[in-house]
């Protein structure tokens, strides 16, 4: 698997990431907290706005649909409790895509990715490191971070975000399921999904570990 990342590449944002998955190259800015418009304001937690951009074109109701799924799980990582009264907002831009329209799962992977290193670079406060990976069943194989191409081919696909405690898996945060498959096969996949994302968070703490070193070299 292919995997670049670059932080704080936007002045004007409070944190920012850019990540190549794959073929798949996604830019997150975060602002916030800020002052949110009154019908945004929450008054014992932040609110969270999230506004994706697609490669071309404007936004339709593809885009809104991958809002929803992002802020839903977003809302359960961020520490929002300790900004009431306050706006986060979170933009993604998708810059290239490695999927035809039919699906969202490698821009869903990308934007949850990226997000993670967005949020450590804005300094917001999260309860855990969190990371997303996609795998397919391709007659009756398992593909992890399947290319565009394959994911036509595939009988279904599936995106799955976990966060983790001690550098191991915890919970499932998110399971995003399209096409034919039966319980056992999920099961499966599941299990099997825990030692490559906990490779990746291994991945994620040394692009950290980096980027520490790099900010506070002056010390």
């Amino acid at each position: 698997m292919s995997f670049q990342v670059n932080t704080s590449i936007l002045d004007n944002a409070d944190g920012s990431a850019e990540l190549k998955l794959n073929n798949t190259k996604t830019i997150v800015s975060i602002n916030g907290p800020i002052d949110p418009k009154p019908r945004q304001e929450l008054p014992q937690q932040a609110s969270l706005e999230i506004i994706i951009r697609p490669a071309i074109g404007l936004s339709t109701t593809r885009e809104k649909l991958l809002e929803d799924k992002i802020r839903s799980l977003l809302q359960s990582i961020i520490i929002r409790f300790k900004y009431p009264r306050q706006l986060i907002q979170i933009v993604i831009q998708f810059l290239i895509i490695d999927e035809n329209s039919g699906f969202t799962c490698n821009e869903l992977n990308s934007a949850i990715n990226c997000c993670f290193f967005a949020l450590v670079d804005s300094d917001l406060s999260i309860f855990s490191s969190f990371a997303s990976i996609v795998v397919c069943y391709n007659q009756g194989n398992l593909i992890f971070n399947p290319p565009g191409n394959v994911l036509e081919t595939c009988d279904s696909h599936h995106v799955l975000c976990f966060n983790f405690k001690n550098e191991k898996v915890k919970d499932l945060m998110l399971l995003e399921s399209v096409g034919s498959f039966t319980e056992s096969e999920l099961f499966n996949l599941i299990s099997k999904s825990v030692t490559h994302v906990e490779e990746l968070h291994q991945q994620q703490r040394k692009i950290i570990n980096d980027k520490i070193s790099k900010d506070y070299i002056w010390k």
